[in-house]
């Protein structure tokens, strides 16, 4: 079943009395089985409740299930990361769909699960007869309508373009967006637009958005803006050599989009081959303008070379680094030893 069409359901009112909510996208499970018990308590203030967590017996499920709810219409039954969807429970997973024809209508049973295995028949006993619900991470297209609209009801405007920006800074999972959504609509106070600049001034940058400033300080040839990056990420306690593989690792996506681009792909294309959210094909083509494709194959190089050097001991993980920008940003001046 797809999100929308669930989401829609719930704001008539409707209500199923079997659901499974799986997916990477964790906030949004956790979103929908809200919203699900939101909508059985505006039917009926009442509701009762029992949850289970781990590794529960499917009896004790079972027994939750089939018991009527005393004094109330309905009885909510949340099951939360119980590994029956996956391989490892094989006599438990079956026991589980041998029950699930008989839930009660009185009854609203709740899966909420981080990976199933769509092969299972207790997986395709609840498409048949409820509701298997995705969680997956969204596009940035959906990503910026959501911030619009969660920023809209904080009574805040914030365009289109400075909320790519906030993805830019803070990367798409929206847990942490909608942290900063909250930090940001107290931050402007009065103020009716969020304006780039007030994410600059508030929002917590990823380390991703920080090796992003970086490399484009690479790019420009601007070493003190790039020691300053490093810096800065050192002040926050980044292993340099995980700052390192970062940097390995945003070159190379610049590159394979670089290359993408030149092949003429579509973006979304682009972002699926080379395994990355399709927001971030945004900030790598700002990027790839600024190198060749014969300097970023240069600069992997050289990437990989101070990576051997930092783990025979042959140089400190920092000075490394720091050796490494230097190289890559002025290469006719500068070379490692």
């Amino acid at each position: 079943m797809e999100q929308k069409k669930l989401w829609d359901e719930l704001s008539k009112g409707v209500i199923g009395n079997l659901y499974l909510l799986y997916g990477d996208e964790r906030f949004l499970v956790r979103h929908y089985a809200s919203s699900i018990e939101k909508a059985a308590l505006d039917q009926d203030p009442g509701v009762l409740k029992d949850i289970f967590e781990g590794n529960t017996p499917v009896k004790d499920v079972a027994t939750a299930v089939m018991t009527l709810p005393f004094l109330a219409s309905k009885k909510l039954v949340f099951v939360k990361d119980s590994m029956l969807f996956v391989a490892g429970r094989k006599n438990d997973s079956e026991a589980l769909a041998d029950f699930l024809p008989d839930i009660p209508e009185e009854t609203i049973l709740i899966f909420i699960e981080s990976e199933v295995d769509k092969r299972l028949r207790c997986f395709k006993k609840i498409q048949e007869l409820g509701r298997a619900v995705e969680c997956e991470s969204q596009s940035t297209q959906d990503l910026v309508k959501w911030i619009t609209r969660t920023m809209k009801g904080k009574g805040k405007d914030i365009p289109h373009a400075t909320a790519s920006a906030l993805l830019a800074t803070c990367g798409g999972e929206m847990e942490k967006l909608h942290t900063e959504m909250e930090k940001l609509a107290s931050y402007v106070g009065d103020s009716k637009e969020v304006t780039p600049d007030d994410i600059q001034s508030i929002c917590t940058q990823t380390l991703e958005s920080r090796i992003f400033s970086l490399t484009k300080a690479m790019g420009e040839g601007n070493a003190p803006k790039a020691l300053k990056e490093f810096s800065t990420m050192l002040a926050l306690k980044e292993s340099p050599i995980m700052i390192l593989t970062m940097i390995i690792r945003q070159l190379r996506i610049i590159l394979l989009v670089k290359c993408g681009t030149e092949k003429r792909l579509p973006r979304h294309q682009i972002a699926k081959d080379v395994g990355i959210r399709d927001f971030v094909i945004n900030e790598a083509l700002s990027h790839a303008a600024r190198f060749t494709n014969g300097q970023l194959v240069r600069s992997l190089g050289q990437c990989m070379e101070t990576d051997i050097k930092i783990k025979t001991g042959l140089m400190s993980p920092e000075i490394g680094v720091e050796m490494l920008l230097a190289a890559v940003i002025s290469p006719q001046k500068t070379d490692i030893v």
